[in-house]
């Protein structure tokens, strides 16, 4: 038996000791983030090549340079015990278009495949295997290719071409990694990361860039489209698996945990729904059920204060959330994920993966700010909007909640993946550092996370994996001021990867030892 077989048998949910042995134990990262290459002269260009190429974003340039620096990194995770790395495949690197399309709202014909970027792709996924590492593969990691426009999400043509390209990847790994690299093909996939976020990022906050109007009709569009790609993908994976007489793979998608449950905790329950035997006709009144339940144990964790002017907010966002969440149910594009979901008795998703930063929503919004705003091309609408939302280093540290969210998930039956994990602290490029505000070093973050999941695993809880976000420093989404990494970087030369930090915490050193007793 396989390594990711033991993971996701029931015994691994027997005693502490078989879930110790099978734990997974790694970092994340995302290919537009962490490679390097994107959006310059000659290089795959994404959905954000309008913004870096306009100054409304800084240029991602480099990055990390994990693209060239990979077999170093994943030799950094051996070194510090490490079993388990996440790394995406990026669309707009395997399909790609290098001339900027002068019309960002139109989606182009799609280009030829670029197998000499997926047999790079190969390489690192058999270097990772050599590592030591079972690779946990993202395949669509909140960017597209230019061809398809900015806006690509919204059409629904988006998402036969994105299963075209699940279908050409899968493939070609299923043939090239056994051949070439006598390696096993990946275990586990994530389709679509965080499709909840995406659909908020891009036509409600407006941190991501569009070129068209925001609102909650276009962000339920998204999410729609984004989940019936995930359930399209995820069959597609599974026959290109049994075409090739290769292991049933286990596939998911992961959300960003939020407590507002129709955004994050609903979209698990929906595709759930047929494998608990709910009747079609009632998903509706299932789902609403589901969301009081989850309504009444988090106001039974009381996990925040209820006499500060956020939580009241935040509960009133909550309410409005609840009256409202539900009506993209009965919506087109809505109706074919549902549909997809009943028609056979295939589930849909093997384990659920969440990604756990601060959850809640009275923490979205602070008093407004203007000391970190980072100037770019913004109407009034969203340079408001700037100042009152939290930014990454505002976000609350409450291991707490990590606790209460994996108790709410193993309640659906399925192994439980924490697919990301972290806390941002904030150093513009030009290495000037500030402190975060509740004083915190990463190296505590991670010592109260990491025993939290020692606690769940030690209970019974069926986790089978904690992957900390991130490895190194990268570009946070138009900014490479939040800092996420168990390794810094000095953006000002070289992207080498520095255990020391500014506060001279050691945290990558912190994570190797937390994890070593288990």
């Amino acid at each position: 038996m396989s390594h990711s077989d033991s993971l996701l048998q029931p015994e691994c949910a027997g005693t502490a000791e078989t879930r110790r042995r099978h734990f997974m134990w790694g970092v994340a990262t995302s290919g537009y983030q962490a490679e390097g290459g994107y959006n310059g002269t000659g290089q795959p260009l994404n959905n954000w090549v309008w913004a870096e190429s306009s100054g409304d974003v800084p240029a991602s340039g480099r990055s990390a340079d994990f693209w060239h620096r990979y077999p170093a990194d994943f030799d950094l995770c051996q070194n510090l015990g490490l079993n388990a790395f996440r790394l995406s495949l990026e669309w707009s690197r395997i399909q790609p278009t290098r001339e900027l399309p002068t019309d960002r709202r139109a989606m182009l014909p799609p280009p030829p495949f670029d197998d000499e970027a997926l047999h790079h792709y190969a390489q690192m996924l058999a270097t990772c295997r050599r590592a030591g590492q079972e690779p946990i593969v993202t395949l669509h990691h909140f960017t597209h290719p230019a061809w398809l426009g900015m806006d690509a999400w919204l059409n629904p043509e988006t998402i036969t071409h994105f299963v075209d390209y699940v279908r050409h990847t899968i493939d070609y790994l299923l043939r090239v990694l056994p051949e070439e690299f006598q390696c096993e093909p990946p275990h586990f996939y994530i389709t679509v990361n965080e499709p909840n976020m995406l659909c908020i990022n891009h036509y409600i906050s407006r941190a991501f860039p569009s070129s068209v109007g925001g609102g909650i009709g276009k962000a339920a569009l998204c999410l729609g489209h984004l989940l019936e790609a995930h359930a399209r993908a995820c069959r597609a994976i599974r026959e290109t698996y049994a075409a090739h007489n290769a292991k049933r793979p286990a596939i998911t998608f992961n959300n960003y945990s939020s407590d507002l449950y129709w955004m994050d905790v609903a979209l698990t329950d929906l595709f759930l729904c047929r494998a608990r035997g709910v009747a079609r006709r009632d998903v509706h009144a299932h789902l609403h059920h589901k969301m009081l339940e989850f309504n009444r144990a988090f106001a039974a964790e009381k996990l925040m204060p209820n006499h500060s002017p956020r939580y009241h907010i935040g509960q009133w966002i909550k309410r409005w959330h609840e009256s409202i969440g539900a009506a993209p149910l009965r919506t087109p594009a809505w109706q074919r994920v549902i549909n997809l979901i009943y028609q056979n008795d295939e589930p849909l998703i093997d384990y659920i993966a969440f990604d756990y930063y601060d959850p809640f929503i009275a923490h979205a919004l602070r008093w407004p700010h203007f000391g970190d705003y980072e100037p770019r091309r913004r109407s009034l609408r969203d340079w408001l909007l700037e100042a009152v939302a939290s930014k990454w280093w505002d976000w609350r540290v409450l291991p707490e909640g990590l606790s209460f969210f994996a108790h709410q998930l193993a309640k659906r039956g399925l192994p439980l993946l924490i697919a990301e994990n972290g806390m941002a602290q904030r150093r513009r490029t030009d290495n000037t550092a500030f402190r975060r505000r509740d004083q915190f070093a990463r190296s505590v973050y991670l010592r109260e996370h990491v025993r939290i999941v020692k606690e769940l695993v030690n209970e019974g809880c069926p986790l089978i994996g904690y992957l900390h976000w991130s490895l190194f420093d990268n570009y946070e989404w138009g900014s490479y001021t939040p800092r996420f990494g168990l390794y810094h970087i000095d953006f000002t030369g070289e992207p080498d990867r520095i255990a020391i930090d500014y506060l001279g915490d050691n945290p990558s050193q912190t994570y190797a030892e937390a994890i070593k007793p288990a």
